[in-house]
């Protein structure tokens, strides 16, 4: 399988982005916020038919991987998907981007001071085959240059709804044994039904896996069941504290963090 492999070095004053098969990518600055931390992005434009992966795309795709570890002083990163394409490819799903993806990217440091980005991102992309990909980006936050304001922003409105604006009347999430094996059920109910709903469960460690759900709708509510495989050592304990349980619809989209009421 071919690897492709990009270098980006982004100095305070420019930042150009190598041209691929499948496209470019590249780093958006973006801007400091009142607060000390720093509002970037990562801008993603893809050739035609060309497309890359949600952070969990499903059996079919390559989840994209960040490793911030050469970095200093970075506190917390918070990664805000927009919300993802649903791709029916011969009958397997995958979630994914066309054409463009800029991803917002929130670094919150952990000290007055610039930040050092050192990011090394590991991602797929698809056309008639798929295939991995490598991106390096440098770059020093410190709050001196505004870029992709107007990119960023509107990546952001594109995100999935939250909790607290979700319309979310009820959430509970429930394991059970089929056999031998183990399954998971989350069951929501909303003020107004999504349509058509595609339903994913995450969970934020590794030891635990949740597979493909299959869900089902009636009025309001939602019930998506999915296969969990557990790869730890010992009797298996779930954190519902760390579920995202994300709902794709016709019309819209949410994304509920913690599957407790």
């Amino acid at each position: 399988m071919l690897k492709k492999t990009m270098l980006f070095m982004l100095l305070p004053l420019a930042g150009h982005a190598q041209s691929t098969d499948y496209g470019t990518v590249h780093l958006l600055r973006g801007w400091q916020l009142a607060d000390g931390s720093y509002q970037m992005a990562l801008d993603f434009r893809l050739n035609d038919g060309w497309k890359t992966y949600w952070r969990s795309p499903g059996p079919a795709g390559l989840p994209p991987q960040f490793d911030w570890t050469a970095s200093s002083n970075i506190g917390e990163v918070d990664i805000r998907w927009p919300t993802p394409e649903v791709i029916d490819q011969g009958g397997m799903v995958t979630l994914g981007y066309h054409d463009a993806l800029v991803l917002p990217i929130h670094i919150s440091p952990e000290a007055d001071g610039p930040v050092r980005v050192a990011l090394s991102l590991h991602f797929g992309v698809c056309s008639d085959i798929c295939v991995p990909a490598e991106a390096v980006f440098l770059a020093r936050l410190d709050g001196s240059t505004v870029q992709g304001v107007a990119e960023i922003t509107a990546a952001l409105a594109a995100a999935p709804a939250q909790r607290e604006n979700a319309g979310l009347s009820s959430i509970t999430c429930a394991v059970s044994s089929v056999g031998e094996a183990l399954e998971i059920t989350a069951d929501l109910a909303f003020e107004q039904a999504i349509k058509t709903p595609y339903t994913v469960i995450e969970y934020g460690t590794e030891e635990i896996w949740i597979d493909t759900t299959e869900s089902h709708s009636s009025g309001t509510a939602i019930s998506a069941t999915a296969p969990l495989r557990y790869y730890g050592s010992g009797e298996m304990e779930m954190d519902r504290n760390a579920l995202t349980v994300s709902v794709f619809g016709d019309e819209r989209a949410v994304e509920i963090e913690g599957c407790a009421d």
